[in-house]
């Protein structure tokens, strides 16, 4: 992506210094020889203020494009500190409320939640991965296509509220118990 940024850039900078040229020099260096009589067929300086002003026109959207280009480039992949305030926040946002205990996945996609919450506007939320790393509450945090890595703790106490109530058909209820959350975060593979 680099090298389309810069092509655009070079390419912007090419026109700027072709209109900033003289044009009838242009003219008479590069055109007129292929004419019998030269000054007969000489552009009129109506044509080359057109001349210019197009290329100049061309110089301003290879500028827009180039600058378009970098700005693709930087939603679309994900900074090494942009991603760690993203998971640092995520990790700070987990202890704000109560959690249901997801033992079949554990919480691999809230963590991956609320990292693409938290770095929303800095990287695509799409490009976060989270797994889980053995039997431990331990999840390897990753941006697709980065070389990056984030190990987030997850340790979880009942909450106070205790949890909530599920009716069931006989008339009982039981009690589905709610957790709080604290993760801490350390650089690296876990």
């Amino acid at each position: 992506m680099t090298g389309v940024v810069i092509f655009f850039f070079v390419a912007a900078a090419l026109f700027v210094a072709l209109g900033l040229a003289d044009q009838r020099k242009l003219y008479w260096k590069l055109s007129s020889w292929r004419y019998r009589n030269p000054e007969a067929n000489e552009p009129s300086d109506t044509a080359y203020t057109i001349g210019r002003v197009v290329v100049f026109a061309a110089a301003g959207i290879m500028l827009f494009q180039g600058c378009s280009a970098m700005s693709f480039a930087d939603e679309t992949s994900w900074s090494k500190s942009e991603f760690k305030e993203a998971v640092q926040s995520a990790a700070v946002s987990l202890g704000e409320d109560s959690h249901v205990d997801s033992s079949a996945g554990g919480y691999a996609s809230l963590i991956e939640s609320k990292v693409g919450d938290a770095g929303e506007g800095k990287g695509p939320s799409y490009a976060v991965d989270v797994k889980a790393v053995g039997e431990s509450d331990d999840y390897e945090v990753t941006a697709r296509g980065e070389d990056f890595v984030f190990c987030m703790h997850v340790s979880q106490s009942e909450s106070e509220e205790g949890g909530f109530a599920v009716p069931g058909a006989d008339g009982s209820s039981t009690v589905v118990p709610e957790y709080e959350l604290t993760a801490t975060v350390d650089e690296g593979s876990c």
